[in-house]
């Protein structure tokens, strides 16, 4: 009997010394692959957090400054994906619809949808075209909180296909779409370029800018071979419903509208939601974030009111992060985001607990694809991400499926590199995060 406990005893303590050297030697693992990350030539004095928590076993794999605030760029996109999925329905709720007997009252709630050449499906243009009211549209409200520029944005990128302004009724996703089919310029909306005599030699190959404050278009100097691009328009109500009116050449022209009328009012909804976000995580897409926000705030406060909005959800919603986080804008161009990894790792859980996991996986973007189609391409496992790019700044944050079935959640910030390429940042960031994969 003796023996037969002392066996036992022997073989638990043979057993505990076999994990605990599997511990060791997991842990060594870890912290030569975050060495590694920190002694990246690329991030040489950068400032850098880490923080990667194993789900299935409920434990912290890596922890380094993930309690550090850094700004997160356009992983602040994570934050728009959640409350889109909180605010947003099934389908994107564009439009309020009232009418009476001779007029058609239209209230945008912000859709990015709208007229935007990327989607064909728009119910609005179809109620107007087949109405034979006069239509009214309400493309400002009064207790609307917002500026055309969010908070902390950069003032000379106001030309730039990235920095669209924001507004109630965007009108072509804010932006003249221009087209070189070898042949001619295509320009839509045209509407600037009324009085211009457009020269297909002239403007070939050149590209488009604008002047600071004003709808006054030009070429620059600066070669140019792509066959399509963008740039900002100014945006206010009046110019919205111009557009509007130059685009459907109506016999009876929209007109303004500077009252809500006492009458009831039904939702037009347009893009599912999921689809919307997807394109805007997928390419890392500003514009759409901001409407996001924006729509987002529509439906809590009835108003569009983006402080009062993230003031209110950060004191609700996210009463389960770790640290504090300061949240400025939609799309992450605003330097005044501060957030940490540790709360990127609590976001993501919850939405995975929230929203389910087959659905928030499906609109993060896979390795491979859209912003990281250069990266995690032969990955040992599945990733899921959302990158982030600012002048210094690289941000990456999401969820990993690996080969030995364990489910981890990661984000990994770093700031002020100095590299004269992120892509040496992201190298060694994805060498991190494939050995960390190759060992859970």
């Amino acid at each position: 009997m003796a023996k037969s406990i002392r066996k036992r005893i022997i073989t638990v303590q043979y057993i505990s010394l076999f994990i605990s050297i599997l511990l060791f030697s997991s842990s060594c693992v870890v912290q030569k692959a975050q060495r590694s990350l920190l002694n990246a030539p690329a991030l040489k004095g950068a400032h850098v957090g880490i923080a990667v928590y194993n789900d299935t076993k409920g434990s912290w794999i890596n922890q380094h400054q993930s309690d550090y605030y850094y700004t997160p760029a356009s992983n602040t996109k994570i934050l728009d994906t959640y409350v889109g999925l909180q605010f947003l329905g099934d389908s994107i709720p564009g439009w309020k619809v009232a009418e009476n007997a001779d007029t058609l009252f239209l209230f945008p709630q912000g859709d990015p949808s709208f007229l935007h050449p990327e989607f064909p499906y728009q119910p609005i243009v179809d109620l107007i075209q087949q109405t034979n009211k006069q239509v009214v549209i309400a493309a400002a409200q009064s207790n609307d909180r917002f500026e055309s520029m969010g908070d902390g944005w950069a003032w000379n990128d106001y030309a730039e296909d990235y920095q669209p302004e924001r507004s109630r009724m965007p009108v072509y996703g804010n932006v003249v779409h221009f087209y070189d089919d070898g042949k001619n310029i295509q320009i839509k909306p045209f509407t600037f370029f009324k009085n211009q005599a457009i020269q297909y030699e002239r403007v070939k190959s050149k590209q488009w800018s604008r002047k600071k404050a004003t709808n006054d278009f030009f070429i620059t100097t600066q070669k140019s071979n792509a066959k399509y691009f963008q740039v900002p328009f100014v945006t206010d109500a009046e110019k919205s419903i111009q557009l509007l009116n130059d685009s459907l050449h109506l016999t009876k022209p929209i007109q303004p509208l500077h009252y809500a009328p006492l009458l009831a009012q039904r939702t037009i909804k347009t893009v599912p939601t999921d689809t919307l976000l997807k394109i805007m995580m997928s390419r890392s897409d500003n514009f759409y974030a901001e409407q996001i926000l924006l729509m987002s705030s529509a439906q809590l406060l009835s108003r569009m009111d983006d402080a009062a909005f993230v003031d209110s959800i950060i004191q609700q919603e996210f009463t389960f992060l770790p640290q504090p986080m300061r949240w400025a804008d939609g799309s992450g161009l605003s330097r005044y985001n501060l957030n940490t990894p540790e709360n990127y790792i609590a976001i993501l859980k919850q939405m995975h607990a929230k929203f389910g996991e087959a659905r928030v996986n499906q609109i993060f973007e896979k390795g491979g694809e859209g912003t990281l189609s250069a990266y995690y391409k032969n990955f040992p496992g599945t990733l899921y991400a959302k990158t982030g790019t600012l002048g210094g700044q690289i941000a990456l944050s999401g969820f990993i499926y690996t080969r030995r079935q364990q489910k981890l959640y990661f984000s990994v910030l770093v700031a002020n590199h100095m590299s004269t390429t992120s892509a040496a940042v992201r190298k060694a960031v994805e060498a991190y995060l494939v050995e960390i994969a190759k060992r859970n």
